[in-house]
């Protein structure tokens, strides 16, 4: 045997050996997984999780690689929801947050205003000016400094006239664009965290997004998990509001108002603040408590002043912590800015109340006892329950490190597929595949005699490379995915006999076994480039466009395809030229 025989042997067995053991970890089971976790964990150091995930397993384990094959939503089940971005919400926010800066560049720029305000609920932003401003200077100043904006219309509030500017269209598609965007990059961070294995979060159309939960059952802690907007505000509570008169006009809005409106934070707290029962520029809001099946129910009002201070987007780290009656509470660390600031609003407001917002409800209230200049602050639960306050906390520290969503969002259909039916579709799968390899296998060897033996052989090791690439690429398998794979098989199949023909055609003309193998597979690589390569572009199309389940089938397709040229072209050559090395050797084909 030459040189060039044994090197292209050599390259076959490394390369059937590396499948192997790519692939063990997936065939052995979860408890080898946990056993390699843990002993990955002990060599970062983590003792903490190497403790947790500890497995005995013989000694060899510790060899086998990390990755395996994660079974996708439809093979082991779990949630699959779809989300709604609030993008208006999105945009209404965008223009809260140019208050604050337009009044300053007013300053800056000798521009005297007498009022700045967002008109409540709609993204437009109102302006007065002192006595003497005129209108366009105004306008002037609106669009050299804040050219989103267009000037709309004046209008009366509260006797008084406003200048009201609403944003761009084209800019308010902007925000609501990016709200979507910064959506999805939140989500797949928070799901990140949770430790689920191959999620998959998907931009559906618009403002849909699509998010699939393999191996996740609880929906209640799924959803607390990915739907919670996290908006946390820190707001100053407005110690000047009349409590006789916020309690009269609550007991007032109940009467006059629809349960539906009465319900509603926001509308109610316009309408305490047109009744005059709030000043305009403070905001009523609630504490709220849980009641199990009522839900969540209003205990206590809290008027705060319309300025938001600091948000979450100033909080650096957020932990899970024990207060000294071992009660579970969020602890908060400030970026340097924001422990700034803090401490400032700390040390000028000793003796008031501070309110944290989140997710426009009232967390807590506390009285500003000293001033607070380490860089952090708490979050106290408000729960009994022990167990309840530690899986609340756990939550709001994990979407709080993770990022506030830039909108709310609304859980639309939320569906969970049972393990059941995964493990009715691997057994069918295994079932068609068996069947069908099988009926190959047989086909091809009655078919080819020993010819048809090496095509089993290739066919064996492609598939082995299959499942091989899949584990290296961490990739997950579903139910298309299998149909990849079989559909694998039948063009590594394809490849053989179109060589195998060929092969015959050369033998009818008189040429020897190896002159024959020789010219065969010569003869047929154009015609098997031409059919594999139409349908990798093919299955680079159905990737680039398609999404879940159409991406598992291109997925395992173009795998499929690179293995096959492998096994159909080099292995199954080298095998044949192995058998007709001697001149006089009489092909079976």
């Amino acid at each position: 045997m030459s040189g060039t025989w044994w090197s292209r042997f050599s390259v076959i067995v490394i390369t059937v050996l590396w499948g192997i053991w790519m692939v063990a970890p997936t065939f052995l089971g979860e408890s080898s997984q946990q056993m390699l976790e843990a002993q990955a964990a002990a060599a970062s150091g983590n003792t903490e999780e190497a403790s947790d995930a500890e497995v005995e397993g013989p000694w060899w384990l510790s060899l086998l690689p990390e990755g395996r094959i994660s079974l996708g939503l439809d093979l082991q089940g779990g949630i699959d929801m779809t989300l709604s971005v609030e993008v208006d919400e999105a945009v209404v926010s965008a223009v809260h947050r140019d208050v604050g800066p337009l009044k300053t560049m007013a300053a800056e720029d000798g521009l005297r205003l007498a009022d700045v305000r967002r008109k409540r609920g709609e993204p437009i932003m109102l302006l007065t000016g002192e006595d003497g401003v005129p209108s366009e200077e105004i306008r002037r100043f609106m669009s050299k400094r804040f050219d989103t904006y267009e000037f709309l219309d004046v209008r009366k509030v509260d006797g008084r006239e406003y200048h009201a500017f609403g944003v761009l269209p084209a800019q308010a598609k902007y925000i609501g664009d990016r709200a979507v965007e910064q959506a999805l990059e939140t989500l797949r961070s928070r799901i990140d965290e949770t430790g689920v294995k191959e999620p998959s979060i998907v931009l559906k159309g618009g403002n849909r997004i699509n998010v699939q939960l393999p191996g996740i059952e609880n929906i209640e802690e799924a959803v607390a998990a990915i739907g919670t907007t996290a908006v946390l505000e820190f707001m100053l509570v407005d110690e000047e509001a009349d409590e006789i008169a916020l309690d009269r006009g609550l007991l007032d809005a109940e009467s006059k108002l629809t349960p539906d409106q009465f319900a509603d934070d926001f509308y109610l707290s316009d309408w305490m603040a047109r009744q005059g029962r709030i000043n305009a520029k403070s905001r009523v809001m609630f504490e709220y408590d849980d009641r199990g099946e009522e839900g969540q129910v209003r205990s206590r009002a809290v008027v705060v002043r319309d300025r938001i201070i600091l948000t979450g987007d100033d909080v650096n780290d957020a932990s899970v912590a024990m207060n000294q009656y071992n009660e579970p509470y969020v602890g908060l660390e400030f970026k340097p800015r924001g422990g700034k600031l803090f401490c400032d609003i700390t040390t000028e407001n000793v003796g008031r109340r501070f309110a944290i917002v989140l997710d426009n409800k009232v967390r807590s209230a506390p009285v500003i006892r000293e001033a607070i200049c380490g860089g952090r602050a708490s979050i106290e639960m408000g729960v009994q329950d022990y167990q309840q306050g530690l899986k609340e906390a756990s939550i709001l520290a994990l979407v709080l490190r993770t990022g506030a969503l830039p909108a709310p969002v609304t859980i639309g259909d939320v569906r969970t597929v049972g393990a059941s039916m995964g493990a009715d579709a691997i057994a069918a799968g295994k079932l068609a595949t068996m069947v069908g390899g099988t009926l190959v296998l047989v086909f091809m060897v009655l078919f080819y005699r020993v010819a048809g033996v090496v095509s089993c052989i290739a066919l064996v090791a492609n598939i082995l490379l299959v499942m091989a690439l899949l584990a290296a690429a961490g990739a997950t398998l579903t139910l298309p995915g299998i149909a990849g794979i079989a559909l694998t098989v039948g063009m590594a199949v394809d490849c053989n006999i179109i060589v195998y023909e060929r092969i015959r055609e050369e033998l009818r003309l008189g040429k020897n076994s190896r002159s024959a193998v020789d010219s065969g597979f010569s003869s047929a690589m154009t015609a098997v480039l031409d059919a594999n390569i139409t349908t990798f572009i093919a299955g680079v199309v159905l990737y680039t466009y398609g999404t879940g389940p159409i991406k598992g089938f291109s997925v395992t397709l173009m795998i499929g395809i690179i293995t096959t040229l492998f096994t159909g072209i080099f292995v199954s050559r080298t095998m044949m030229n192995f058998i007709t090395r001697k001149a006089s050797v009489r092909l079976s084909i």
